[in-house]
């Protein structure tokens, strides 16, 4: 065992140094040695487990494309803040919006929370934000759709609008709900299939206050990367399954319905993954029935949450194909490119109180995977520790998350088999996210106060992302 695991440190030691074209020729390798080293582990253990911990930190910590991690790092390229906002100006407001940018001036102004308002209320909101932002802005709205603007900075607790910078004044379009893009690594916890291009499932995902008890989640699938079953789900962290009165999608469309308008077939989805097509679902980590919480369902497999899959009467299992991780088809199929699906979940929930507190701190999407015979749930950094539908033995490596989440709509995620941003030590490395210094991903791996503006376009390598 220590021959053949002297033999692998040495060889990824070197493996790392070599360019990424070559890396993907040899990829094959790494798999071998991966399982001579899993499969003399299984036989030395007196139990003879499938998984274990100290063998996958091993192999963590020499095939990692980042050494030297930020020990404090949270992987969060966001912050979250509470205001009290008051609507003392006379100009018959109906929603009061928090704002990403000022709409007047710039078109990627989005609405980072809403709720309904009227003239001399106060409200308090509770939002997330990139941490590459210094002012924000809170906009009344009227019935006619005229804003009116002020600013305020990320320190503020209380805002209001006694020297607005304009009034009632129509805007050029209506800013949209703030979007969250989450990027899935399939390795967790396998790590026969390394790459570190975080996009086996991406996801977009974006939330609004529609009604005084109403919250609409609008969740995009933009990719599939993997040729491996998986299914997804989103966990409200805080809001109990009793505490909502509904869940329904808008014009009735769903993930588990094809393009064709076919129903995933029973027969084809893996047993181990999301099975039931309810939409509402209770988290079965809480002891007491009563303290459960609330899941929405978001399919059952993703490839045929894609919509290209052939209807219920094709039987066969389904193909694994690759969605929007290659800049062209192949002639095999092997890699398709498609318009991304979006269903809108509606929750009503019966009561409004709490409804304030929801941002994407409390959003938790996780993706759901088999290995060994087990199921594993794929969370956000935040929430590595949870479980939610069933519960499974946490792989806990201190190195690369195993899900990236970007506050940015329009993160470029990297090709098939392109590492997000190789670094060791002082070496500049390669990667979709690594071409300009001081903005890299493995600078800010390394470091989490420098480069957390790193997934911007203008920092991405144009040949590598998608």
């Amino acid at each position: 065992m220590l021959l053949v695991y002297n033999y692998f440190c040495n060889f990824a030691h070197i493996f790392y140094i070599i360019k990424e074209k070559i890396m993907r020729h040899l990829r094959w390798i790494i798999p071998l040695i991966v399982t001579v080293i899993l499969v003399a582990n299984i036989s030395c253990s007196p139990n003879h487990e499938l998984f274990d911990q100290g063998v996958t930190q091993i192999i963590s910590d020499s095939l990692s494309p980042v050494d030297s991690i930020d020990k404090h790092h949270n992987w969060m390229l966001s912050e979250t803040r509470n205001i009290t906002v008051k609507a003392n100006a006379n100009v018959n407001a109906q929603w009061l919006k928090i704002l990403t940018a000022d709409p007047r001036k710039s078109a990627d102004a989005e609405v980072a929370t809403q709720v309904m308002i009227a003239d001399g209320e106060s409200a308090f909101m509770s939002f997330c934000y990139p941490k590459t932002i210094t002012t924000l802005y809170a906009a009344l709205v009227d019935d006619e759709g005229r804003f009116t603007v002020t600013e305020f900075t990320p320190n503020d607790t209380k805002v209001d609008f006694s020297e607005p910078l304009y009034t009632k004044q129509l805007m050029s379009y209506i800013p949209q709900p703030q979007t969250f893009v989450y990027c899935y690594e399939e390795e967790m916890p396998d790590f026969t299939n390394l790459d570190f291009d975080y996009n086996d499932v991406v996801l977009g995902i974006s939330y609004e206050r529609t009604g005084e008890r109403e919250i609409r989640f609008h969740i995009t699938l933009d990719a599939v990367g993997t040729d491996r079953p998986m299914s997804a789900a989103l966990h409200l962290k805080n809001f109990k399954y009793d505490e909502i009165e509904s869940v329904t999608t808008e014009g009735g469309a769903s993930f588990n319905v094809n393009s064709k308008g076919a129903e995933i077939p029973e027969q084809v989805i893996s047993p181990n993954l999301l099975r039931t097509k309810e939409v509402l679902l209770k988290s079965q980590s809480q002891p007491k029935e009563e303290d459960r919480e609330a899941v929405i369902n978001l399919f059952c497999d993703a490839h045929w949450a894609t919509g290209d899959l052939l209807g219920e009467n094709d039987q066969r299992l389904i193909d694994h194909w690759h969605y929007n991780v290659s800049k062209t088809s192949s002639s095999d199929m092997t890699y398709r490119i498609i318009v991304p699906r979006e269903v809108t979940f509606i929750v009503t929930f019966k009561e409004a109180k709490g409804l304030e507190y929801l941002n994407f701190d409390l959003i938790d999407p996780f993706i759901i995977k088999e290995y060994l015979g087990g199921t594993f749930e794929v969370h956000p950094f935040a929430y590595r520790h949870d479980w939610v539908l069933k519960e499974y033995k946490l792989a806990e490596i201190d190195k690369l998350p195993w899900t990236l989440v970007i506050p940015y709509k329009k993160f470029r995620h990297p090709l098939e088999g392109v590492n997000i941003g190789f670094k060791k030590k002082n070496t500049m490395g390669f990667g979709a996210y690594s071409s300009r210094r001081g903005h890299t991903f493995g600078e800010w791996s390394m470091d989490h106060n420098l480069g957390n503006d790193w997934y911007l376009n203008e920092y991405a390598t144009e040949n590598q992302v998608y």
